[in-house]
């Protein structure tokens, strides 16, 4: 008789000097059980608040599909032919129709290429906070034969910065490109951890993206069935503050370092 295995997951969050971390991981080893491990800082508001930037990390559970595959238009006169780093979006967000249950109860999400989309009045908010550096298109829902607008409105960085430090640590190319662009990811044992020389950001904005494109990369050349990669999004604490005073949860906010010189 075949038995299939059963795969269960499970989400938990110990702290590295807890005593039950060691305790776990020698269980599973003992029941040859396979895990996957993540290791990531955790900031207290203080340390967000006094960071000069802050990445806005995705929440995954709020992730919709949209992009170049849903119609999305870009311009690529000035990004890599090879992998599509620094494709210039030219249309509206188009997103699939079938996932906007994804959004409802929501007031910010992102698309799978890591757009960050928020509701009308997050929008406004933003908007009459005077931020600097953002710019807004709007958002469709495609269905088969029929698509239309909805009260949502995605949010563009008009500023793009420097290359990061080299000092900065769980960030590597993992499918270099010759642009040397692309397709940066985190290491799943190394915690993320951005940093900027203090020259690089004397002349930030409240939303800027990162020169550094991250993700799957697959380009032939045909935009409509392309899978790019995508920038960070950076922003000020001023907008941290807006998102958490507009009940905004499930997004993780990782400050940048700033190094002397």
């Amino acid at each position: 008789m075949l038995q299939r295995k059963r795969q269960i997951w499970v989400d938990l969050t110990l702290d590295e000097t807890d005593e039950r971390l060691s305790l776990l991981l020698n269980l599973l080893k003992d029941r040859g059980i396979r895990w996957l491990e993540r290791r990531y800082d955790c900031f207290t508001d203080e340390e967000l608040e006094s960071a000069r930037l802050i990445a806005a990390w995705y929440d995954v559970n709020a992730r919709v599909f949209g992009g170049p595959r849903m119609g999305t238009t870009y311009d690529m006169s000035d990004a890599c032919n090879r992998c599509g780093a620094g494709a210039r979006q030219t249309s509206a967000m188009i997103i699939e129709g079938e996932d906007l249950p994804k959004l409802e109860g929501r007031r910010a999400a992102t698309t799978s290429y890591d757009d960050v989309l928020v509701d009308e009045k997050l929008a406004a908010a933003l908007a009459q906070s005077g931020a600097t550096g953002l710019s807004f298109r709007s958002v469709f829902a495609a269905f088969e034969e029929r698509g239309f607008q909805i009260p949502w409105r995605q949010l563009c960085a008009t500023h793009t910065l420097p290359p990061m430090s080299p000092r900065s640590t769980g960030v590597y190319p993992y499918k270099p490109c010759a642009c040397g662009r692309s397709s940066f990811t985190g290491k799943e044992e190394v915690p993320m951890r951005i940093a900027y020389r203090a020259s690089d950001v004397a002349d930030i904005h409240d939303v800027n993206v990162t020169w550094e494109w991250f993700g799957e990369v697959n380009f032939e050349g045909d935009v409509s069935d392309a899978l790019f990669p995508y920038p960070l999004f950076l922003v000020t604490p001023k907008v941290r503050r807006i998102f958490q005073g507009a009940g905004v949860t499930g997004f993780d906010w990782i400050p940048i370092r700033v190094e002397d010189g």
